[in-house]
């Protein structure tokens, strides 16, 4: 897993789409998160801090992998602000955007 900025067009809420890649071959399925909310987040994949998210900020968590997946985000103090569980095919991503905290 590997970190990058955002690059895709997120609409609000949570959404999955097909993964969109320069690579039309591209199998891995990526992690996106928006953070549109006051306070910097950190994201947890299956129990394991992944991502820090500033506040105001974007990043991308290049091939979570398939399957079904639990992500967090935590503020500053620890508090859960969010938990999603996804289930994601080979080359789907995971689009995030995070509002509150």
């Amino acid at each position: 897993m590997s970190l990058r900025p955002a690059a895709a067009l997120v609409l609000a809420g949570v959404v999955l789409l097909p993964a969109c890649s320069d690579d039309p071959a591209d199998d891995e399925s990526d992690l996106a998160v928006v953070n549109d909310s006051a306070c910097d987040l950190v994201v947890y994949v299956d129990g394991r801090e992944a991502l820090p998210v500033p506040a105001g900020s974007d990043a991308t968590l290049d091939d979570i992998g398939s399957g079904r997946h639990v992500v967090e985000a935590l503020d500053r103090r620890g508090r859960l602000v969010e938990r999603r569980s996804v289930e994601l095919a080979a080359g789907e991503d995971f689009y995030w955007t995070l509002d509150d905290c």
